[in-house]
């Protein structure tokens, strides 16, 4: 399976849609997002890959009835739970099913004034810029729907914070096989800041976000959490038949190794998050 496919990266949040919630480290990253971005009363804002509508609803909250925010995902699952909370929560936020890397021909304000090029005061997008066939020539796309002075707001995992995803980018390539989209580029905070700058963003900051979520996990634990993480469809393809046994053994082996004397590697959940400007 090639990374960063659409229909794949679709099909995966269709799936994680039910649960998606539940996950304390989404809504702390969407509570980062706004304490980053911090929009004004009044302001328009255009939230992308916005899944169940984390940061949306937030933004909603600080632009206030002025104001106008839109979230466009690629999920349909993702956006049915989205719009279930705006409906119950008298939710003014409109949703949008969408591929967010090129918004061409979509009216993001149906009868309202503007929406389209050069029309927001603040585009985000969170965890989901590797996902992206094309991660720059998408941050150019989203630079021609800001205003002068518009801010971007968008991150990257930070590196190697994942024990999971760290182990199986790794032994990928002894079995034929990838992560199902690209970090490879991201070597630290400057991987994101030249990425803004390449697209003619003025960058205010890239920094390390707090830590959102810790995990621990012991050697013991090792085969258990491969199984978990290729039951779910983030990692499924190092689940498949013919692969899975050999797989499972790489990861032990890879986590055993990386655990070394204390055994233990833990997970802390943070990001380099990225604000930039359009001038």
């Amino acid at each position: 399976m090639p990374p960063s496919n659409p229909a794949s990266i679709a099909s995966i949040y269709n799936e994680r849609s039910i649960a998606y919630d539940t996950a304390t480290f989404h809504h702390r990253l969407a509570e980062e997002y706004i304490r980053a971005a911090n929009p004004p009363p009044g302001a328009r804002v255009l939230d992308l890959a916005c899944g169940t509508g984390l940061v949306a609803f937030l933004a909603e909250a600080h632009v206030g009835p002025t104001g106008y925010v839109a979230g466009v995902d690629i999920s349909k699952g993702m956006l049915e739970v989205a719009r279930r909370k705006a409906q119950a929560t008298g939710s003014r936020v409109t949703f949008y099913q969408h591929d967010i890397s090129d918004l061409t021909g979509l009216n993001l304000n149906p009868g309202g004034e503007g929406g389209g090029m050069g029309q927001f005061d603040l585009v985000t997008c969170a965890a989901a810029l590797v996902l992206l066939p094309d991660p720059l020539g998408a941050i150019r796309h989203w630079a021609s729907l800001l205003r002068e002075g518009g801010r971007l707001v968008t991150d990257v995992a930070a590196r190697d914070v994942h024990v999971p995803a760290r182990i199986f980018e790794r032994i990928g390539p002894e079995l034929g096989l990838s992560l199902q989209w690209d970090e490879s580029w991201v070597k630290g905070e400057e991987s994101l800041a030249g990425l803004l700058r390449e697209a003619g963003l003025v960058v205010e900051r890239v920094y390390l976000s707090p830590v959102f979520q810790v995990k621990e996990y012991r050697v013991e634990q090792a085969g258990e959490l491969f199984e978990q993480a290729v039951s779910g469809p983030m990692f499924r393809n190092f689940g498949w038949e013919g692969i899975r046994d050999e797989a499972k053994r790489l990861f032990v082996e890879r986590f055993v190794e990386e655990a070394g004397q204390e055994g233990v590697l833990v997970d802390e959940a943070k990001m380099y998050i990225g604000v930039a400007v359009k001038q």
